[in-house]
């Protein structure tokens, strides 16, 4: 089965599983008019919304010093506690995500106006709350803004026991075409190491010379790490203090990936070499979490994926005001808008995982034919 779709004269094709009914729309126009951009910024701007002053992040911050001053009385008072100090890394693997979400809105620019003060709270948001290099993740998730779900050019989507396409699925060399094969099963467990994947990424990253403040970036995510240790093992007794370690950066991993996988993970892929218009790219492989109270506290405010990938210097409590605005846009031009429940969203997730994984081995007729 061809993966693209034919194209028209003069148009690119958008590479897409054809095997997931709800994610294509045999009717999703992929090239627009730069003007229908345009005039969708001039909805935004007459709605008063980027003119608003910058709001802080007192309450965000607030539930994340409750929450260590919570896990640290927790340590001390049941030390030798293994299940509670189970419930205590619970804790702080929650905080470690709304640190998370912090350093994401500092990165945007969405906090603070001051260049310098924002690298500042980047660094110790990042490197030495989160042991992530803010460098690093500034650049990649940069790179990810500006080519969603793109198979060349989205870090996002590269992963080696990973694919999210056919195209990616055929590219892998053994043992990966293994994982791939069962990856719809092995992708929790994944998510689970993501955390410790991001301390040594972030320490390679530093330790090449590729970070912009490569001393002050390597001496914080040592600090991060002996902070972590230290404390823990001074505290809690030795298997305790194990557990705790493990378990909230396991479990930190597992939040984020809950967070991050419904925001693209089985929606539309941009193949090699592909070209498709921005707005339409940033729109048909963004989905959208169907919005509440709790889950805009939950995603941080990336439940309104669409939104923020089309304005990502608006803030999480501008966001739903925008959504007023885009959604009836889109579909007033046929623009496929997706916006599902969070058990659908990873629903779709697990069989657009399954459905690429079986197609690891599958013999390729075009192959076949011209061998």
């Amino acid at each position: 089965m061809n993966q693209g779709r034919a194209s028209t004269a003069g148009e690119s094709v958008l590479s897409k599983p054809e095997f997931s009914p709800w994610l294509v729309w045999e009717g999703d126009s992929l090239h627009s008019s730069q003007r229908e951009f345009t005039e969708l910024c001039r909805h935004i701007k007459s709605s008063g919304l980027l003119e608003r002053k910058p709001a802080s992040r007192w309450f965000r911050a607030g539930i994340v010093l409750a929450s260590l001053v919570l896990v640290s009385v927790g340590m001390v008072l049941w030390s030798h506690n293994l299940a509670l100090q189970i419930l205590n890394g619970t804790l702080l693997a929650f905080a470690f995500m709304q640190i998370g979400f912090l350093m994401h809105d500092v990165g945007h620019r969405q906090i603070l106006r001051s260049a310098k003060i924002n690298q500042v709270a980047g660094l110790l948001l990042a490197n030495l709350m989160v042991g992530v290099s803010y460098s690093w993740w500034v650049d990649k998730h940069n790179r990810h803004h500006r080519n969603p779900n793109s198979v060349d050019l989205d870090p996002d989507v590269d992963f080696a026991p990973l694919a999210f396409s056919r195209e990616q699925a055929a590219a892998k060399k053994w043992p990966w075409t293994f994982l791939v094969k069962h990856q719809a099963w092995l992708f929790v467990l994944l998510l689970l190491g993501e955390h410790f994947n991001l301390h040594v990424l972030a320490f390679d990253h530093v330790f090449r010379g590729r970070a912009k403040h490569g001393w002050a970036e390597g001496i914080l995510l040592v600090c991060h790490h002996l902070a972590c240790v230290g404390i823990a093992f001074t505290i809690l007794s030795p298997l305790p203090a194990i557990v705790f370690l493990v378990w909230s950066k396991a479990l930190a991993g597992l939040y984020a990936g809950m967070v991050f996988a419904p925001n693209h993970k089985g929606m539309l892929m941009v193949g090699s070499g592909e070209q498709v218009n921005w707005l339409r790219q940033q729109v048909l492989t963004s989905r959208n979490v169907r919005p509440g109270p709790i889950y805009d506290f939950l995603y941080g405010g990336l439940n309104y994926q669409i939104e923020h990938h089309l304005f990502p210097f608006l803030r999480q409590d501008q966001l739903a005001a925008a959504q007023a605005i885009v959604r009836p846009f889109c579909l007033e031009r046929g623009l496929r808008y997706h916006e599902t429940g969070i058990f659908q969203s990873l629903k779709e997730i697990f069989c657009h995982l399954q459905e690429v994984g079986a197609s690891v081995g599958v013999d390729d007729p075009v192959k076949i034919l011209n061998p």
